[in-house]
């Protein structure tokens, strides 16, 4: 059973249905292509970079889309355990707390993209 359906994927994945195509059989160039290469086969980098600044600096791009609506989401989240600590000063302490450490997190975040941006500046 397990071989006839492993079969079934081997022939929708040869046929393309599946859109499942290797891309790195297709030859770029050629000896009587258009670009006159050798005709190689050119596999792309998926990091889009061999810079491992521009690697950190695009890892932290992403860090920071992802900060922005944790830090919103911690703000309210320490503003509620202000609001439902009624006269208890353990809980407001903890709500501020809670608030300061988001705030302190995302500032980190911003100082190291910050340290990438400068280290990018310098080295290239």
């Amino acid at each position: 059973m397990f071989k006839k359906i492993k079969n079934y994927f081997y022939w929708l994945i040869n046929l393309g249905i599946l859109g499942l195509t290797p891309k790195a059989f297709a030859q770029v160039g050629g000896t009587g292509g258009p670009s006159g290469g050798t005709g190689g086969v050119e596999l792309l980098n998926p990091l889009g970079t061999k810079s491992i600044i521009q690697i950190i600096n695009n890892v932290l791009n992403y860090l920071i889309y992802i900060s922005v609506p944790i830090l919103a989401l911690m703000i309210l989240v320490g503003g509620f355990q202000i609001l439902t600590a009624r006269d208890n000063p353990e809980k407001i302490t903890k709500g501020r707390t809670t608030i300061m450490y988001a705030v302190i997190g995302f500032v980190i975040v911003l100082i190291s993209k910050g340290v990438a941006l400068i280290l990018l500046k310098i080295i290239g």
